[in-house]
């Protein structure tokens, strides 16, 4: 027996308020369409499931025991809808990010900001990590927003869109009192210093060994950090020469030096995320404060 889900929620209405008129008040919809539904209902039922009174309708022996039975699933269902409903309207939802922690910072904090005040009820997790690890997690839906380097061979993943967000602008960097003592006049003296470089296999310093390529320079680093904040903290108290993306040193730009900066033709800075039909709607609205912050830059 297949009966319509919206019989019994009818049913269960009229059993709350025990008045036809006052059931058709409550639900928007005309008498004669919930006196149809009740009639549908027992139709199907083969019996009857209330009896008239002078006040309205009572709840017969077999409609009572029905009741008992359906009345928690009618809530379940009616509550599962509420907050489905909360989810498209973002008074709820979860968004899972993942990136390098400079690039979470200088690429999409400030979208970001401005995404929570819009939408402060929607919970954030941002998670760090090697970008081929993080982008795995993102095809297989344990993330929904991966924010990185540009290009990535996203080829394996056909359910991914990725989103070029702009130029990037990498450069080695130190502090003033490092590079006063131990000046460089060109990127091949960078050796005889100590250099702090991003760790393999790390898309910065992919980025990196591409260039150095290029320029025909090779680099013995003497640190390697995963971390951009460590970097930063190591070049600051004088230990030696760091490479990270401009951007991310615009907390302490009037504490360092800037020896080289170079920007190259095909890397950029973006980010990923599933494709459209399989994000989440606060993913999807997060996705659009981004491109629009960027396009209006």
């Amino acid at each position: 027996m297949n009966t319509d889900l919206e019989l019994y929620r009818v049913f269960c209405e009229v059993v709350k308020y025990k008045n036809i008129s006052k059931t058709a008040e409550s639900m928007y919809i005309s008498q004669s369409a919930i006196t149809q539904s009740i009639q549908k209902l027992e139709n199907i039922l083969g019996g009857k499931v209330f009896y008239r009174n002078k006040n309205g309708v009572e709840l017969t022996e077999e409609g009572k025991n029905l009741y008992e039975y359906i009345k928690d699933s009618i809530e379940t269902i009616n509550n599962a809808e509420n907050i489905f409903s909360k989810y498209i309207t973002l008074e709820k939802g979860k968004i899972r990010i993942g990136g390098g922690n400079s690039l979470l910072s200088s690429l999409i904090f400030e979208p970001f900001l401005n995404f929570t005040k819009k939408y402060p009820n929607i919970d954030i997790s941002i998670s760090s990590g090697i970008t081929d690890v993080l982008m795995q997690k993102l095809a297989n839906g344990e993330l929904d927003i991966v924010a990185l380097n540009l290009p990535f061979k996203s080829r394996q993943y056909s359910n991914i869109e990725i989103i070029s967000l702009r130029n990037s602008t990498f450069c080695f960097f130190s502090s003033k009192n490092y590079i006063k003592k131990h000046p460089i006049k060109n990127l091949q003296e960078i050796n005889n210093t100590t250099i702090i470089l991003p760790k393999t296999p790390s898309s910065k310093r992919k980025i990196l060994d591409d260039f150095c390529n290029k320029e025909n320079i090779k680099l013995n680093a003497n640190y390697e950090v995963s971390s951009s904040s460590i970097m930063k903290k190591l070049v600051l108290n004088d230990i030696g020469i760091g490479f990270t993306n401009i951007e991310n040193l615009q907390d302490i730009k009037d504490k360092i030096t800037i020896i080289n900066k170079f920007e190259t033709d095909d890397t950029k800075e973006g980010i990923a995320t599933l494709k459209k039909n399989m994000s989440n709607k606060a993913t999807i609205e997060l996705v659009k404060e981004i491109k629009q912050y960027y396009k209006q830059g």
